[in-house]
């Protein structure tokens, strides 16, 4: 597909039809606001606590983690503020890495985050809807795979109709899950009794082994608190750029913050630790304890209404990764083909089966790893180029406070988070640097006018 022998490469019809509708600016703050908190606040925060819980093995440990999370994430989006408003179009960062060091690497960027980010991170949340949706209705987990698989088809469908029918899926379902999240941390602080915030596990790490279990605690965090950089990806499609989009980014990630920060001293409120450590929907757990199985039902429902806002957030912005290539000649120009509705639907209905293919072969923790490594080496490689934008192009409509220090600082730890995850887990590193191997060994295989000078564009 990608050539006609190794010897020969492949040019790819590099020209943009003029005929084709190109993504119209309909995202208002509250569009924006609603997407950036429907798809941060999903499948991580009912996930994940757990699994933090259980690799930290101390309350107050477990709930630094989460501070400090909350930290770096507002670190990132102030540099993609500033990214975003340098380059408010469709595609994010690999229109940020193109700027800033050329076409072969946009197109390296590109292709991984669309599929070995995003496209990983959808089948991980179809996985997740699939676990609640099992647990609220009984049924054998052998469904969980079939059932996320289902579900990613789903929201690929409404996303495919139009921009209006994503957007519409999202403002309500956000709404109506924060509401609903914001009653659990009522009810756990007036009724808990404060269980989890004393003792610690018994195979909690010690000395060098803490900042190893850290640095995996932190995949599951920097996973529950991403969302927010995917904002860049509809940047062509929000109103007034240069103000709105570090509105929407600083905002809803505050938001979201202080709502992941309740909530996890409401866990920690009413149930013991090992509880929380052994659990994979903590919130249902919390809620069984005060209220009866009913209140457990009833968070698993809220769970997978939170669940599914997010997979409607992730499948509606991920192929605009896959436009952006084919718009600047570095994907096929079917990719870049857009429907009356708004939707780039080649390039939606290509993420959705890569997705599906995955939801039905992985699993949630595989899936939620392989992807926070590409994260950590993708983003790094995003805020750099910020390094390099400022010098050539002067300012932006938003600039980074604390400029250099906010972006280095950002870099230095996911590097070092990077570090103590090849020293936990060396195959997944491996697995995901090869995905960027195969990516540029590629890149050599586009028409090498398009790679070197950006014409197609």
């Amino acid at each position: 597909m990608w050539g006609r022998s190794m010897l020969r490469p492949y040019v790819f019809p590099c020209t943009f039809p003029r005929r084709m509708t190109d993504l119209k600016r309909s995202l208002r703050l509250a569009d924006g606001l609603a997407m950036v908190v429907g798809m941060t606040v999903g499948a991580g925060i009912f996930r994940t606590p757990g699994l933090v819980a259980a690799r930290l093995g101390r309350p107050g440990l477990t709930f630094v983690a989460w501070v400090l999370g909350a930290a770096l994430a507002f670190l990132g989006a102030l540099c993609f503020a500033e990214l975003t408003t340098r380059q408010p179009r469709a595609a994010g960062k690999y229109v940020f890495v193109r700027e800033a060091f050329g076409p072969r690497a946009g197109f390296v960027v590109g292709w991984v985050e669309a599929l070995g980010t995003n496209g990983v991170a959808i089948a991980a949340i179809g996985v997740a809807a699939g676990e609640f949706l099992v647990r609220l209705s009984g049924r054998p987990p052998a469904l969980i795979a079939p059932i996320g698989v289902g579900l990613v088809a789903l929201f690929t469908g409404i996303n495919l109709v139009g921009v209006a029918s994503g957007r519409w899926v999202q403002n309500v379902v956000t709404a109506a899950k924060l509401l609903a999240l914001g009653g659990v941390v009522v009810i756990a602080f007036a009724r808990g009794t404060g269980a989890g915030w004393h003792g610690a596990l018994p195979e909690a790490p010690v000395g060098w082994g803490v900042w190893v279990a850290v640095a995996l605690a932190a995949h599951p965090v920097i996973w529950t608190y991403y969302g927010y950089p995917d904002l860049a990806k509809i940047a062509g499609e929000v109103v007034d750029p240069s103000r709105t989009l570090p509105r929407v980014l600083l905002g809803g990630l505050a938001a979201t913050a202080a709502l992941y920060l309740a909530l996890n001293a409401a866990f920690l409120q009413v149930l013991p630790l090992e509880r929380i450590a052994a659990s994979n929907l903590v919130a249902a757990d919390v809620m069984d304890t005060l209220v009866g199985a009913s209140g457990g039902v009833l968070v698993a429902g809220l769970a997978l209404l939170v669940v599914l806002a997010s997979l409607n957030g992730n499948v509606f912005v991920t192929p605009r990764v896959l436009f952006g290539l084919a718009r600047d000649g570095l994907a096929p120009a079917a990719l870049a083909r857009v429907n009356a509705g708004g939707t780039p639907w080649v390039a939606m209905l290509a993420i959705g089966v890569f997705a599906m293919a995955l939801a039905a072969t992985g699993t949630f923790e595989l899936l939620l790893g392989l992807a926070i490594v590409q994260v950590l080496l993708i983003d790094s490689w995003a805020v750099i180029g910020l390094f390099r934008l400022r010098s050539r192009d002067g300012p932006a409509p938003f600039s980074v406070p604390g400029y250099p220090w906010v972006p280095l600082v950002f870099v230095a730890v996911y590097t070092a988070l990077l570090v103590g995850t090849v020293r936990a887990q060396p195959k997944l590193v491996a697995g995901a640097l090869a995905m960027l191997v195969v990516a540029y060994g590629l890149s050599w295989m586009v028409n090498k006018r398009t790679v070197e000078d950006g014409r197609g564009r």
